[in-house]
């Protein structure tokens, strides 16, 4: 966790003073769903009609707000590994692509429109500010090592702020990482 109060007395700190804060869980899923019913309604028929099978879409306000909530999901994996969204566009090619593409369209939710929406809301995504948040508090400790121990036990560091967290932790002169198990 990171402590707001020690950074308002570090000079050093500002940047994750200034950091955005992060959006509300109940927020972000009811701003999300409008924006997942509004692609529903500008998906092409053509594309429908492509596949020539059932086509399976967010239908009312439930659905939207259910498949929100697995995209919050997603952005949340995405953007707490630290991966590009660039990038999902060469991952697929071949007989899967015509799918891929319906996918990619649908994941424009997040590429286009929501880095828009949180900027217009002075708003982060929770994850990325968390991982923010992780990285600075690694940068004080390398930047300003404390003359006390400073112990991290029980985090295997799978996220990989974490990882670069507890990697300073163990490099401190009284730092240690104590693993599960």
């Amino acid at each position: 966790e990171f402590d707001e109060d020690e950074a308002s007395f570090d000079p050093e700190a500002a940047p994750a003073i200034e950091l955005a804060p992060p959006i509300a869980t109940q927020e972000r899923l009811l701003l999300l769903a409008p924006l997942v019913r509004r692609w529903k309604e500008s998906l092409p028929a053509h594309v429908a009609a492509r596949f020539n099978e059932e086509f399976v879409v967010p239908t009312s306000a439930a659905d939207a707000i259910w498949l929100a909530r697995d995209l919050a999901r997603l952005m949340d994996e995405i953007e707490t590994e630290g991966t590009d969204w660039a990038k999902l566009a060469t991952l697929v090619s071949g007989n899967l692509a015509g799918w891929w593409q319906v996918t990619l369209d649908f994941l424009g939710i997040v590429t286009d429109n929501w880095p828009k929406l949180l900027a217009e809301r002075g708003l982060s995504n929770p994850a990325a500010h968390r991982s923010a948040l992780i990285r600075l508090e690694a940068a004080r400790l390398k930047r300003t090592p404390p003359a006390g121990p400073v112990i991290a036990a029980g985090s295997t560091g799978s996220i990989p702020a974490t990882a670069e967290l507890l990697a300073v932790i163990a490099g401190l002169p009284n730092g240690a990482v104590v693993l599960p198990g």
